[in-house]
């Protein structure tokens, strides 16, 4: 078994390739693998998930996202996510919705 670093690791990570972030909208979302993403300028991903929030807003909002495979993107009481949004209604990215 390899040890390596959360950079190294997300490093391996292809442009366009589909990743399935875990957690749900809020809790247990995988933001230092987010965060290296976007550090990393990774392009044209497609994201999965059940109910996303920060996120995929985040990701959606610095342009590494292609398409995102979800039932809701939104945060909670405070309205739908505002980037991931802005993405959609300017047809920068699909959607494909699972509710």
């Amino acid at each position: 078994m390899k040890v390596v670093t959360l950079a190294e690791a997300v490093r391996e990570i292809p442009d366009g390739a589909v990743i399935g972030l875990g957690g749900n909208t809020f809790h247990r979302v995988p933001c230092a693998v987010v965060h290296e993403l976007v550090r990393q300028r990774k392009r044209n991903l497609t994201l999965v998930k059940t109910a996303g929030a920060y996120d995929i807003d985040l990701l959606c909002g610095t342009g590494c996202v292609a398409r995102v495979v979800a039932a809701y993107v939104g945060f909670e009481n405070y309205g739908l996510a505002p980037r991931f949004r802005k993405a959609i209604e300017r047809q920068e990215i699909a959607l494909e919705e699972h509710t």
